[in-house]
């Protein structure tokens, strides 16, 4: 695997989302709580950036369509019809680390 440092937990706010690029890829980085998840900064939809988006600590939504989802676990919810890809993450003595063998992307009819 592909394991790389992304970056320490304490460097994004709770309830909160940060683009950054990991050997290459653009990420969104987005924190609630103590759990980190890593998806691809646009949204399944229409290529939007989900960083222009909104997150309340539970849910991210679109600002473009409205599409929403569990950042949990990646599941739409409301009209979005289709989940978020989301990388494979691990915590180390409060570092985050991202497995980036692979880059997520989404299929767009656009």
């Amino acid at each position: 695997m592909n394991w790389r440092k992304v970056c320490a937990v304490s460097d994004i706010d709770d309830k909160s989302m940060k683009s950054m690029t990991i050997d290459g890829i653009d990420v969104l980085v987005i924190r609630s709580g103590d759990a980190v998840n890593v998806i691809p900064p646009a949204c399944p939809h229409m290529l939007t950036a989900l960083a222009e988006g909104i997150f309340d600590g539970c849910v991210l939504t679109c600002t473009k369509h409205l599409w929403q989802w569990n950042i949990e676990d990646g599941a739409p919810m409301g009209q979005a019809e289709a989940p978020l890809l989301k990388y494979e993450t691990r915590q180390e003595a409060g570092e985050v680390y991202v497995n980036v063998e692979k880059e997520l992307s989404y299929e767009y009819d656009c």
